[in-house]
């Protein structure tokens, strides 16, 4: 072998050795979520209202009660899957609003940004939040599927107690259906919509004992 192939063969096992020490350094920023038992029934409960916005002009959707139910299958994931359930919700005009999420799954993901915040995947069939006025629908609000947002954090509250998730995203995607007068703005298609809220979510194993659950971001 000569000296340039060699140098050559130096040069692309350095090269490989630094692609994996990325990698890994990428793996490691991607947080995990960890649970005291390797099967845990994961529930929450907001702890204030949740409020949509489809983006400018478009007056935000305010939610009073809102639930999720999950399932973690090991000790140790990268992401739990949560199905939520939104009720008791009005517009800023105080119109009824009806939300349909039957399907809407979300994926929270410890993945940590600059200023220490991850990402909420949306996935499988979306959420419509429909606007009524007088028993009419004058308006109504469906997100895009799939699409991740911005702007979730993590508080480990310690031991049984859970951890405290808070969404306060700025890129949610949706179609609006409805105009100018009955939605307050004539825009069809947003990308700058939001989604605020926070939630307490705590883990209880298969018996129903409190398991303690952990959100690890680094």
């Amino acid at each position: 072998m000569n000296r340039k192939t060699k140098a050559l063969g130096l040069a692309l096992v350095a090269s490989f050795a630094l692609t994996a020490a990325v990698l890994a350094s990428a793996a490691s920023a991607a947080g995990t979520f960890t649970s005291a038992s390797a099967h845990t029934i994961l529930s929450g409960t907001q702890t204030g209202a949740h409020k949509f916005s489809a983006g400018s002009g478009f007056g935000a959707i305010s939610c009073t009660t809102v639930t999720i139910a999950g399932t973690s299958i090991a000790l140790s994931e990268t992401a739990w899957t949560i199905k939520p359930t939104y009720s008791g919700c009005t517009d800023s005009f105080g119109r009824t609003v009806d939300v349909d999420n039957e399907n809407l799954t979300y994926s929270y993901t410890a993945n940590t940004h600059a200023g220490g915040t991850s990402d909420l995947h949306v996935s499988a069939g979306g959420m419509k939040l429909t606007v009524t006025s007088g028993g009419a629908v004058v308006c109504t609000m469906t997100t895009t599927v799939p699409q991740t947002d911005n702007g979730i954090t993590y508080k480990n509250l310690g031991g049984t107690k859970g951890v405290e998730t808070t969404t306060n995203a700025t890129n949610v995607q949706s179609t609006i259906e409805g105009g100018f007068f009955n939605c307050g703005t004539s825009t069809t298609t947003a990308t700058g919509g939001t989604t605020t809220g926070t939630t307490l979510v705590t883990g209880k194993d298969t018996e129903g004992h409190a398991v303690a659950i952990n959100v690890d971001v680094e």
